[in-house]
């Protein structure tokens, strides 16, 4: 399916917002700024698609209403990401697997191999997270890593502005909201400066603030010659206090949470002093977290050091995930155990438990290593496998423990099952496709899943306790010490796809896939 009318059918419409008016006054005036910083990292995020690409993005978007300028303003570009992210339009340039983030068609042998010509110092250099790599005749390699606050200065300096402008209005409210304040303006400063660790840890501290921002380069999904380069991303968001007071428990009984995880011999946890749960609506959002199918919570920031040092925050897009489960969610469980067991609540607790359990297993091997740099382009599958894995086996063996409720193995089993084909159908091409395929083929393995004559998908209740104990401890141990290699083996075993899956996918053709975000904050 690669007519663009088709996709954009597939994602249903959905208002997002919140009651404002509970907003202080200061902060309510802020709002118009925020939304002008998120627009501006709109911009950014277009540099680091490819070079190019900001200007034809805006050549489409000044051209008349129609079907492409959807595509483009919900995509940011014209590749459909359930068909592997292939052009949807002629004449329209593929995808570079480096982006905007190395040097064009650069792939990742040829990356592996000049890394390997250059001192320490530059590879490491080569590898940040925060670098656009370049082709520099003369250097090392040929190779040059520039900053990001230096290659995207031209635009990073309006967005701290504009923060700054948020901070002011802000302060009227009071030394009540002097850490938002203070957060607002360390976060400006990062942007010019680079020092994203500082401003990610004044965030996790920062608790009981009316609302959330988060601003900056996080997940390294569009890279893909090594995995590790981050995208710019903002998502601003209204808290809602009186739901997330009701999940203290669950922060409160993290270590043992921790401990139910496995560690193999030598690995280290990032597990810190904090791991704060907000209950937020979403109001905008820009960069990567607009493009396409937007996140329902979520688990930041990656810094290791952040994360062992002060911790993590765990953010639950309550909004998102209602609007996500009754437009997709129930419809597919029905759809594809008939019978169905699933519910708001558990799907909620699974994607809250999936956030944690990012945070939880190991973060460094043995050797000192973190673990995403060890598995290069195949952690962030197995990383997602295992977060899902974590949050289902969390779900069943520490049910009535640290702050989980207690559910029935069906309800768990059902709710998991239901998202787990909600998420197969944004494509299987990507990691949290691989990561939906390896999870589903391991449980059919282990006999928890199986196929009916007429293609209903059937469970084994009794056998998913021991199967998801299984998945996670073998994930954890790949995190802990397998090679690339014998982690592409394992990915390459499990993340298949069988004709009876293909065909319930196939089946599901009237569901819509996900949810397209209806924004009404004004700017």
């Amino acid at each position: 399916m690669n007519d663009p009318a088709s996709v954009l059918a597939r994602f249903a419409p959905s208002p997002l917002g919140a009651d404002l008016s509970r907003l202080p006054s200061g902060v309510r005036a802020a709002l118009p700024a925020l939304k002008r910083a998120l627009d501006g990292l709109d911009r950014v995020f277009l540099e680091q698609l490819g070079p190019g690409h900001a200007a034809r993005y805006d050549a489409v978007m000044a051209g008349p209403p129609g079907v492409e300028r959807d595509f483009y303003a919900f995509f940011l570009g014209p590749w459909n990401p359930l068909e592997g992210d292939i052009p949807a339009f002629p004449g329209a340039p593929e995808k570079d697997p480096g982006a905007g983030l190395y040097p064009k068609g650069m792939s990742a042998k040829e990356f592996s191999r000049r890394l390997s010509l250059v001192p320490e110092e530059l590879r490491l250099s080569l590898s940040d997270h925060y670098a656009v790599v370049e082709e520099r005749p003369g250097t090392p390699a040929g190779l040059v890593a520039v900053p990001y606050h230096e290659r995207y200065a031209h635009l990073l300096g309006p967005i701290a502005a504009e923060l700054r402008a948020a901070a002011d209005a802000v302060r009227t409210d009071g030394p009540d909201l002097a850490p938002l304040v203070h957060y607002l303006e360390k976060r400006a400063d990062s942007l010019l400066s680079g020092d994203y660790r500082s401003a990610d840890a004044d965030w996790v501290r920062l608790r009981d603030a009316p609302i959330e921002l988060v601003l900056g380069p996080y997940e390294v999904y569009i890279d893909g010659v090594a995995g590790t380069k981050a995208a710019y991303e903002g998502m601003l968001f209204a808290v809602d206090a009186e739901k997330g007071a009701a999940l203290r428990d669950i922060e409160r009984g993290l270590p043992e949470l921790a401990a139910a995880f496995p560690l193999p011999d030598g690995a280290r946890s990032a597990v810190g002093g904090l791991a704060p749960i907000v209950v937020v609506d979403l109001l905008y959002a820009a960069g990567e977290a607009r493009q396409g199918v937007m996140a329902a919570a979520f688990n930041l920031p990656n810094d290791p050091w952040v994360r062992g040092t002060v911790g993590w925050k765990q953010v639950m897009i309550r909004n998102v995930m209602e609007a996500k489960f009754s437009k997709v969610g129930a419809p597919i469980s029905r759809a594809i155990l008939g019978d169905s067991s699933a519910g708001f609540e558990p799907f909620f607790l699974f994607v809250l438990l999936h956030e944690v359990s990012h945070g939880l297993g190991p973060a460094y091997r043995a050797d000192g290593s973190p673990v995403d740099q060890a598995l290069g382009p195949h952690y962030t599958a197995i990383e997602e496998a295992k977060a899902d894995t974590g949050a289902l086996h969390l779900m069943l063996v520490k049910a009535g423990h640290a702050g989980i409720p207690s559910y029935s193995e069906r309800e768990i089993l059902d709710s998991y099952v239901a998202g787990l084909f909600r998420s197969m159908r944004f494509g299987l091409h990507e990691a949290h496709g691989a990561a939906n395929l390896v999870e589903f083929n391991w449980f059919s393995e282990k006999g928890v899943l199986s196929w009916d004559p007429d293609g209903r998908l059937r469970a084994d209740v009794a056998k998913l306790k021991d199967a998801a104990s299984g998945l996670l401890e073998e994930l954890c141990r790949l995190e802990a010490a397998a090679s690339p290699a014998e982690a592409e083996a394992f990915l390459a075993r499990y993340a298949t796809v069988s004709p009876e899956l293909e065909a319930a996918i196939a089946r599901l053709e009237g569901i819509p896939t996900d949810i397209r975000p209806v924004f009404s904050l004004a700017g």
